[in-house]
């Protein structure tokens, strides 16, 4: 059965993953670098979450999505400047959480102008399981540099490899705060 789940994303987290898989005698296995190697999160506020193993080549594609999307982000409206998501409010003790344990599709559409809703004004990730299911995120364009980065990480090999053991850029929440200081 085919579900979509949507929320806006609050934060984002990356952590590195070690997968082994089983591969039967006289299949051929999965290559290095479609082998999960980490997982991403989005919270949607502290009772809200949609999870995802991604491999080195699912971080590529998903970079490669927020590439051709780029392009239209220079038809941003105003109004997505300044767009803050909501939490997802719950009753106390009650948490919902989707876990994509098999990334077979993603894709990144940018903050834009649509004739029947009007002003879109965040970036929206969709990512979808095998069986056809989706979780749809509306992002904000500073958390999209959270995520980027560590798209590009996961890509490279490296998420979790920091030199200075500092891995809170990669691996804690995403504080907006903390990505305007980054980029002054």
């Amino acid at each position: 059965m085919r579900h979509t789940i949507a929320f806006q994303a609050t934060a984002f987290q990356a952590a590195p993953v070690d997968v082994q898989i089983e591969v039967p005698e006289g299949e051929e296995g999965p290559t290095p670098d479609q082998i999960p190697s980490a997982i991403i999160v989005f919270l949607g506020g502290p009772s809200v979450q949609a999870s995802a193993f991604v491999s080195q080549q699912d971080a590529e594609n998903l970079m490669g999505a927020f590439t051709q999307a780029e392009p239209m982000r220079g038809d941003m409206p105003p109004e997505a400047q300044a767009w803050e998501p909501e939490e997802t409010v719950m009753p106390a003790a009650m948490l919902f959480g989707v876990n994509i344990e098999s990334l077979v599709g993603a894709a990144v559409t940018p903050p834009h102008m649509n004739d029947e809703v009007g002003i879109v004004p965040h970036w929206t990730v969709q990512l979808q399981d095998a069986d056809g299911s989706s979780v749809q995120v509306a992002v904000s364009d500073a958390l999209c540099v959270t995520i980027i980065r560590a798209l590009s990480d996961i890509a490279a090999g490296e998420l979790g490899d920091d030199e200075d053991g500092d891995e809170s850029a990669l691996n804690g929440l995403a504080d907006p705060d903390a990505v305007e200081d980054a980029e002054e």
